[in-house]
């Protein structure tokens, strides 16, 4: 599963080191003689749960500190959920104390500005290509933003304008944020045959020691990686080398193109067994140990195997293909 935490700010990479953490007792007090000690701003309060849900991106979002020595506000960055098509970054951040002309530093405005969400808010060049940044001025030494990386410029755009009147509703002068409109098609609700099936009931104990190398029993298991998707595994048993394990994936909401490792990729061979075609694919995901088939079963429901081997390239898909008649026929309907 990929995971990653990018700092997209508009004009500056940052990296955050983390130190040890001493826990004192006791709550802090003003110096006498001082001003009370201000509270530092966290800028994942821009958006709140439900907004940074229905954008579609993870909760809880990654809080980045200021740091006026560097001209970085206070930041907070979210990743898009593993089921959202492309894959985004979304960064939003405060200034309550920076000078704008200083932290933009004479980087190229790329549009004049545009009211959203009660405010004026005006894109200016990043430097990263994807990098779609716009800024609204609030007062004298105050400013917000809003960026996304999406891997194409007039995506992360599209993304960030759909973001900045839900962030401009926690800013002062904006207005009440609008509701979300989910964007792409509505994904399937689980349904069809596979909800009533165990995964692991594909390969009977008998039907698993016919496959070299694999243990009889396979254990269960929820999937992280594909929504209501289950899988049943069967471990290999020659170590670390040589086979991998097989495993038989039940998605009840998962079209036969929807697996990750095959989306938009064509399977280089077809395996008919009893007139149900599987779609091959050697070096699933670009992994060169792994293959995978899927057959759809229905619309909107599909099934995956897949195993692999490792250290001779050429039996990467033998285990699959040895395994596809005996789990076709255990099958719902």
């Amino acid at each position: 599963m990929r995971k990653r935490w990018q700092v997209a700010a508009a004009l500056a990479v940052v990296t955050v080191v983390t130190g040890c953490t001493v826990t004192v007792g006791g709550s802090a007090s003003p110096v006498p003689g001082q001003s009370p000690i201000a509270k530092a701003f966290d800028a994942c309060t821009l958006l709140d749960e439900a907004q940074v849900d229905a954008l579609g991106y993870e909760t809880p979002g990654r809080s980045v500190k200021e740091n006026k020595e560097r001209l970085q506000p206070p930041m907070c960055l979210w990743n898009s959920k593993d089921d959202i098509e492309p894959s985004a970054i979304l960064n939003v951040g405060r200034a309550t104390d920076m000078d704008f002309n200083e932290y933009i530093s004479g980087a190229v405005k790329k549009s004049e500005p545009q009211p959203i969400g009660g405010l004026n808010w005006t894109q200016y060049a990043s430097i990263l290509p994807d990098d779609c940044v716009f800024y609204a001025l609030l007062d004298a030494g105050s400013f917000a933003y809003v960026s996304v990386s999406a891997g194409k410029l007039d995506k992360s755009c599209e993304l960030a304008k759909v973001a900045i009147p839900q962030v401009a509703a926690h800013l002062p002068g904006g207005q009440e944020a609008p509701p979300i409109t989910p964007s792409g098609p509505a994904k399937p609700e689980p349904g069809g045959p596979l909800l009533s099936v165990d995964p692991c009931t594909m390969l009977k104990p008998d039907q698993a020691s016919q496959l070299k190398d694999i243990s009889p029993t396979g254990e269960k298991d929820n999937s992280s990686a594909v929504p209501n998707a289950t899988f049943c595994l069967w471990d290999d048993t020659d170590g670390d080398g040589g086979q991998k394990a097989f495993e038989v994936w039940f998605g009840p909401s998962t079209p036969v193109g929807e697996w990750p490792g095959a989306k938009g990729v064509s399977p280089t061979e077809t395996v008919d067994v009893g007139g149900r075609k599987w779609g091959l694919f050697p070096n699933m995901g670009g992994l060169r140990v792994t293959c995978g088939a899927t057959l759809a079963i229905t619309d909107t429901s599909s099934v995956q195997v897949v195993s692999g081997f490792i250290g001779d390239d050429a039996k990467t898909c033998d285990l699959v293909k040895q395994g596809l008649p005996l789990v076709t026929a255990n099958l719902p309907g």
